[in-house]
């Protein structure tokens, strides 16, 4: 990102309901398997992702909405332990590759770390390469599951 460009990390409110699911509907282009098949769907996941969170946030560049990211530190996952989960991360194509998915993962993670979890947990798609190394770069290992075509990652905190 240019240093002029201001960022910042909004909570999320209902007035960001279109931009967000502006959003998913850009960042699923290359894999739209796993992501909504319309923008009345892209709203009904986001109600779902509201009621499921302790985080989540907006990533805005010169005041537009460009990404988002979701966590919930109260998951419990399928073995019955409680997990930092990250839902959703997500930026616009156009914003890929400038360091803004780093920055929207460190700030979940540091929630999570701040709520005294021990884990962070994902799933992501089986045949999204780029998402698989990004979560990789940053700690996260598959844990061997896999559902539906999706593959579990973890990390520790």
């Amino acid at each position: 990102m240019k240093v002029e460009e201001k960022i910042r990390l909004e909570d999320f409110s209902e007035k960001y309901i279109p931009d967000v699911i502006d959003i998913i509907m850009d960042a699923y282009q290359e894999h739209p398997e796993y992501g909504e098949a319309s923008r009345k769907h892209a709203k009904r996941y986001i109600k779902w992702l509201k009621k499921h969170s302790t985080f989540f946030k907006v990533l805005t560049v010169d005041d537009k909405p460009v990404g988002f990211v979701v966590g919930d530190g109260n998951w419990i996952d399928m073995d019955g332990k409680t997990v930092g989960e990250i839902h959703e991360l997500s930026l616009k194509k156009d914003y890929w590759g400038k360091g803004l998915g780093d920055y929207l993962l460190k700030e979940v993670l540091n929630h999570f770390k701040k709520t005294g979890l021990k884990t962070a947990a994902l799933w992501v798609g089986e045949k999204n390469k780029r998402a698989i190394d990004f979560y990789r770069k940053h700690g996260f290992k598959e844990t061997g599951k896999s559902i539906y075509g999706w593959l579990r990652m973890e990390r520790k905190l």
